[in-house]
């Protein structure tokens, strides 16, 4: 399957789900994305890895409780000052971090405005995370990259993920 036919199918799954398995799929990649944050941390002695885990943990909060603006608003500003900026981190890893972390930011957004857009956008930074490491080191075409197991993987996970 093709970057295109991915994600024409993708989208019409995801609109499609309500808004409880919306945000599950925002939590799930949140999660799985959370460990290219902490590495980030580690090797750069940088960022909160604390403070994300919290953004993530008051999307799980939010599944059973009402949601609170206010802590959401706080939490946000709080994970824009720890997302790394890919000029003063220019590594691959720097790359995952900035997309783990925007990941939990829009998954936050996402309890305040319900913008679907944001759940795509949490995909996306998935699925870019998997195409940076697929071609860490060497340049695939679009077949390549479409063929790889990882992505393979991911997509699949994905698709199934929203059915």
């Amino acid at each position: 399957m093709n970057y295109e036919e991915f994600n024409t199918i993708l989208k019409k799954q995801v609109y499609a789900l309500p808004y409880e398995k919306q945000l599950e799929l925002a939590i799930t990649i949140c999660e799985k994305m959370f460990f290219d944050y902490q590495k980030f941390f580690e090797i750069h002695k940088w960022g909160d890895p604390d403070l994300l885990m919290d953004g993530i943990n008051i999307c799980q909060q939010s599944m059973k409780n009402p949601i609170d603006i206010k802590q959401i608003e706080k939490i946000l500003l709080k994970i824009d000052l720890i997302t790394p900026d890919t000029e003063d981190f220019g590594d691959e890893i720097g790359s995952y971090a900035l997309n783990a972390a925007t990941a939990v930011s829009d998954a936050l957004e996402f309890l305040i405005d319900k913008d679907q857009s944001r759940i795509l956008n949490v995909v996306s930074y998935y699925t870019d995370t998997v195409d940076f490491k697929i071609q860490e080191n060497k340049v695939l075409t679009d077949d390549e990259k479409n063929k790889h197991p990882l992505m393979i993987e991911a997509r699949a996970f994905l698709i199934n993920k929203t059915k």
